[in-house]
């Protein structure tokens, strides 16, 4: 048995052993990632991962998902800029050397400036700010993932990278492959087809979710508020006694609680940095927690709502410091401040 076997190898390695020992000294394929290419690698690894296996993303996909989401912007978005002008991805485009830029020796520009560049140099078809909220909170989230410490629900994931997906569809639609000259243009149309399915299933799976929720979502629409997770409004303030939001679960506490990380500070900050505080008590029920945000009925502007029992009001009383509906509008006086001055009388 032992000589037969040794037989066997000897035969193998006249034929495959070769073979195998000349892919193991380099006979592979060239590491070659065009810009374009680049960011779509990026996107599609991103779309996929957000998916997962059978649509089920573990916790690492999604960590992935993110990461290579906010890398897909930033290269997509700087490949646009050096179509037009190789310079302009630079932090300082006067001080453009060709040499040390095609071995990446340069400090290049952040998101915001490539954004105004692309807007102002470039002329983009797509309007994008530059301090465009989901790319804003993406980018908050990859800092926390790679600096810090990250935790949020699966759902919360999928649904605050989706309208930066659907930001970058369009933009790479409008923006890049029409200009796109490369050898490796074809490949990247193909490439965007597989991303673009990819896409629907996730976007679908989401809005399937959303749907779920929405007789309830639409009968408290005054009062429901965008959850700092997911990016839906979908956080009804309803006087439960924890805050929470009906798609991803995140919960906030009670409603003073929610009210100051809404606001992104804390009552010991206020004391102890001074200046005016940016949450206020409720002449309704009298807990501090009405906070000025954005409401799905209204989602244009900041309603002075109270997160522990959803009241809005429509301005803070210049003489108790409290968010109140004014009696009297020229003095912006509540009800019972002014009761208070007439019952001097």
């Amino acid at each position: 048995m032992a000589e037969a076997d040794d037989d066997s190898i000897e035969g193998k390695a006249e034929t495959e052993l070769p073979a195998v020992r000349g892919e193991m000294h380099g006979e592979v394929k060239d590491f070659h990632f065009p810009p374009v290419l680049n960011g779509l690698d990026f996107l599609g690894s991103a779309v996929k991962s957000l998916s997962g296996e059978a649509g089920d993303p573990q916790p690492r996909d999604l960590k992935y998902a993110v990461l290579h989401l906010q890398a897909a912007a930033e290269t997509l978005f700087k490949s646009r800029l050096a179509m037009e002008e190789p310079s302009l991805v630079w932090s300082k485009p006067a001080k453009f050397d060709q040499v040390k830029h095609d071995a990446g020796m340069f400090h290049s520009c952040g998101l915001v400036v490539a954004l105004e560049r692309l807007r102002d140099d470039v002329g983009i078809e797509t309007a994008i700010d530059p301090e465009d909220a989901n790319l804003d909170a993406l980018a908050n989230l990859r800092n926390r993932l790679q600096h810090f410490e990250a935790k949020d629900t699966t759902i919360a994931v999928q649904a605050r990278t989706i309208p930066v997906l659907d930001l970058l569809l369009k933009f790479i639609d409008a923006d890049v492959l029409p200009h796109d000259e490369s050898p490796e243009a074809r490949d990247a149309q193909l490439q965007m087809d597989d991303i673009r399915a990819d896409f629907r299933h996730l976007k679908d799976f989401v809005d399937h979710r959303l749907e779920g929720l929405r007789e309830v979502l639409d009968i408290f629409k005054d009062y429901t508020v965008k959850c700092l997770s997911c990016g839906q409004f979908a956080v009804m303030l309803d006087g439960a006694e924890v805050v929470q939001c009906a798609l991803c679960g995140r919960r906030y506490g009670s409603g003073s609680d929610a009210a100051w990380e809404y606001a992104g500070t804390s009552y010991y900050s206020v004391v102890t940095d001074g200046g005016g505080t940016p949450v206020h008590d409720c002449s309704e029920c009298g807990t501090t927690a009405v906070f000025a945000t954005p409401v799905a009925s209204s989602d244009d502007g900041d309603v002075l709502i109270c997160f522990a029992d959803g009241n809005a009001f429509e301005g803070i009383c210049q003489h108790c410091d409290r968010a109140a509906n004014f009696a009297l509008d020229e003095a912006e006086m509540c009800q019972d401040c002014l009761d208070t001055r007439f019952a001097k009388f």
